[in-house]
C-alpha cells in the first residue's frame, strides 16, 4: 500500500510542473546564514532520547516528521509529505509506515526556475537494539551522526535559502525515511517524483557529515557524474579549510560506498549526484552515536562548502551533463554474499587500493582479539586474495562459526599473518 499525504492545498504533479508552483514565494523570512548554535539545536532535538530513535514506524519517526514539516511550513507553503509502507523485518514480514518530507523554494529566474537542484539526506535510524544486546543502560540508537547530522544540515540550508531567495533554479529539499532499510525513501521518491527528474540539475546528498576529524577530511563522492564538474568544484575545495577527497571511483570499495546512500537512486535516473560524508566510525549503528560526539564546527565548514556547490548548480547558466561512472552499474548487480562469520571491523570505503582496509576494529570481536589494528589492510583470507569488499564477503560466507582462519594483512607496508578465531 502506498499513500500520499498532502499537507498543503497544492501538489506538484509527478510528470509535470505547475506554473502556479513556480509563482509561489517563501512566506516568511528566516536567518540568512547557518550557525553552530542552530546545528546544536536541530541535531540535539533529533538525536535526543525524547524521540527514542527514528526508525521507520516508531514514535520518533513521527516526531521527527512533524518537526521537519513545521520548520518547512514557516518559510514556504510548498510542503509535501509522501507516506509509504516498508517491510521492517524480512523474516517476520512486519511492515510500517514512514515518510519523505519535501519543502520547495521556487527559483527567481523566468526560465531557469523550471529546473531543479535537490538537497537531501535521510532522517531515519536503525532500530534500537534488542534487550540481549543493550549496552548497559543505553538502548537507543539516536543516530546523531547517522543521520541527524545530515538532516540538520538540510534544514539549515533550507532556512538560509528561504531567507536570501537568491537562487535562479528551484530548490527542492527532501528528508528521506527508510534509508536504513535499503534506500527505500529515495527509491519511493524516484519512482513517484513531485518534479520532472529530467529537469534536475544536481542532487546533493548529506549523509553522516558530523564526525569531521582533526585533519578536516571530508569525502565527496559523485564528482565524476557530471562532465567537467571537477574543474568547476576545485576552486571551492581550494578556498575551504576542508581536506576534500573527491573519489574517482577507481576502487571497488569506493564504488560500493557510492551505492549505499540516497543519492544513488537519483544517479540511476541519470541525475548528476554528489555525496558528502565524513566517514565510518566505531559508534556507527550503535547507541554510542550521540550528539556530544558531533563536531559542530565541522558541520558549519561542510555546510559552507555545500552551499557554494549548491549556489553554482542553482545559478549557472548551463546545464550539467550527466556522466555514468565506469562499471558502477555492472558492480551494483553483484549480490553480496551473506556472511556466516564476521571479523568485527568497519571497512574504510574510501580506500582506493586493493584489499579491504580496516577503518575501525571493534572491541571484543575476532579481529580485535587476534591483534588486528585500525588501518590494517586485509589482502588474503585462507590464501584467497581479497580483491574488494565483494570478495571479502564471499570468503566469509564459506567460513563456519567457531572455526579458525588465517588472514594476511598489510601493516605499514609489511605483510603479517594472523590467526583469527571466529
Amino acid at each position: 500500500m502506498k499513500k500520499l499525504i498532502i499537507l498543503t492545498l497544492f501538489l506538484v504533479g509527478c510528470s509535470s510542473t505547475s506554473s502556479n508552483f513556480l509563482d509561489f514565494k517563501a512566506t516568511k523570512k528566516t536567518q540568512s546564514d547557518t550557525s553552530v548554535e542552530d546545528f546544536k539545536s536541530r541535531l540535539g532535538y533529533l538525536a535526543s532520547d525524547k524521540l527514542g530513535g527514528r526508525s521507520a514506524g516508531s514514535k520518533g519517526d513521527i516526531l521527527a516528521r512533524d518537526y521537519m514539516v513545521d520548520l518547512f511550513k514557516k518559510s514556504t507553503s510548498l510542503v509535501t509529505v509522501q507516506e509509504f509502507e516498508v517491510i521492517t523485518n524480512r523474516r517476520t514480514k512486519d511492515t510500517a509506515i514512514t515518510y519523505n518530507i519535501i519543502g520547495v523554494l521556487p527559483g527567481n529566474d523566468p526560465l531557469l526556475k523550471d529546473e531543479f537542484v535537490i538537497v537531501g539526506g535521510h532522517y531515519d535510524t536503525t532500530p534500537n537494539p534488542p534487550k540481549a544486546r543493550r549496552l548497559f543502560f543505553d538502548n537507543i540508537n539516536n543516530g546523531a551522526d547517522d543521520n541527524a547530522s545530515g538532516t540538520a544540515m538540510v534544514l539549515e540550508l533550507f532556512e538560509k535559502y528561504a531567507s536570501t531567495n537568491n537562487h535562479k533554479r528551484t530548490l527542492v529539499f527532501i528528508l528521506f525515511g527508510g534509508e536504513e532499510l535499503g534506500l527505500l525513501g529515495s527509491k519511493h521518491y524516484a519512482e513517484n517524483p513531485t518534479i520532472k527528474l529530467d529537469k534536475v540539475q544536481l542532487m546533493v546528498n548529506l549523509d553522516m557529515v558530523g564526525r569531521l576529524d582533526e585533519n578536516k577530511n571530508v569525502y565527496l563522492g559523485g564528482v565524476p557524474t557530471a562532465y567537467g564538474f571537477i574543474e568547476t568544484l576545485k576552486p571551492f575545495f581550494e578556498q575551504s579549510e576542508l581536506n576534500v577527497t573527491s573519489y574517482e571511483h577507481t576502487a571497488s570499495g569506493v564504488r560500493s560506498l557510492f551505492s549505499r546512500s540516497d543519492h544513488y537512486n537519483f544517479y540511476r535516473k541519470d541525475v548528476p549526484s554528489l555525496f558528502f560524508f565524513t566517514g565510518i566510525h566505531k559508534d556507527y549503528h550503535t547507541p554510542r552515536d550521540e550528539a556530544d560526539l558531533i563536531n559542530y564546527n565541522g558541520l558549519k565548514l561542510i555546510s559552507d562548502l555545500a552551499e557554494k556547490v549548491i549556489d553554482n548548480a542553482a545559478n549557472r547558466s548551463d546545464r550539467l551533463e550527466f556522466r555514468a561512472l565506469p562499471k558502477l552499474e555492472e558492480e551494483s548487480e553483484r549480490t553480496p554474499a551473506r556472511m556466516k562469520v564476521s571479523f568485527g571491523v568497519m571497512p574504510d570505503y574510501a580506500h582506493q587500493g586493493s584489499g579491504l582496509k580496516i577503518d575501525a576494529v571493534l572491541d571484543n570481536r575476532p579481529a580485535k582479539n587476534s591483534g588486528m589494528k585500525d588501518g590494517d589492510i586485509i589482502i588474503k583470507i585462507q590464501d584467497i586474495v581479497v580483491d574488494d569488499i565483494y570478495k571479502y564477503m564471499e570468503i566469509l560466507s564459506k567460513i563456519e562459526p567457531g572455526s579458525k582462519a588465517q588472514a594476511t594483512v598489510l601493516r605499514n607496508d609489511e605483510e603479517l599473518t594472523i590467526d583469527v578465531q571466529f
